[in-house]
């Protein structure tokens, strides 16, 4: 899978695809991620990428033909399927289902918006709008990490074992994880579920099971009409 970020700041794009996972997922050829920077495609001396709205407003506002020029260069040797994304206060709200979905493409591209938002005619040539949530930010970087992030670790080979995906919060039987523990097995008096220790892999998964089911009903109550038995 090859991922494609159009920004202004690739540093900070670049710091963080250097550690942990992401890196891990590079070194072994399971995804490629191009850091795009938008500036090269200024049509000034001044490597300006935005200008004051028409009709006044604060802010500046991201151009139409630089962001056109810089998703042509993203998707000049399109292969596969392929989706553009904005990253967008007015988008549809991330979630694992859509970092699913984003992990079956062969092409990911991640617009990172930036100042007051874009020229409205960009949406021409972009698939959808995104959001992390209800929250301003000064820029589209941290969400382009966070899409990077949660798509990775989907694509089949990147984390050592695949339940690690399957028993996460939000999948389908569990809407929120389940408790979890390690050793010691009491620690100040509190022990860990004699159920975990049982070794009756039946009843561990019942207990799971249950364990989520509480939690979301006490935490995330909204969570359960998406997650129906």
């Amino acid at each position: 899978m090859k991922i494609s970020v159009i920004t202004l700041f690739p540093d900070m794009i670049s710091s963080f695809i250097k550690e942990s996972i992401i890196k891990r997922a590079i070194d072994k050829g399971l995804v490629e991620i191009e850091l795009i920077n938008l500036r090269d495609f200024a049509k000034d001396k001044y490597k300006s990428v935005d200008d004051k709205p028409y009709g006044g407003g604060a802010g500046m506002i991201l151009r139409v033909d630089v962001l056109k020029d810089a998703i042509s260069f993203a998707v000049k040797n399109k292969k596969g399927k392929t989706k553009i994304v904005l990253t967008s206060a007015k988008g549809k709200t991330y979630s694992q289902e859509k970092a699913s979905e984003y992990s079956n493409l062969n092409h990911l591209v991640i617009i990172a918006g930036h100042y007051e938002g874009v020229d409205e005619r960009v949406l021409n040539y972009i698939d959808e709008e995104i959001s992390i949530g209800d929250f301003i930010l000064t820029g589209g970087e941290i969400v382009a990490a966070s899409i990077i992030d949660s798509v990775v670790r989907n694509i089949p080979g990147v984390l050592k074992k695949s339940e690690a995906v399957q028993e996460e919060s939000f999948s389908k039987d569990f809407p929120l994880e389940y408790p979890q523990y390690t050793k010691p097995a009491e620690f100040e008096g509190n022990k860990v579920p004699e159920v975990l220790l049982s070794g009756d892999h039946k009843k561990i998964k019942e207990w799971k099971i249950n364990k989520s089911k509480e939690l979301t009903k006490k935490l995330r109550p909204d969570l359960l009409k998406q997650f129906k038995e």
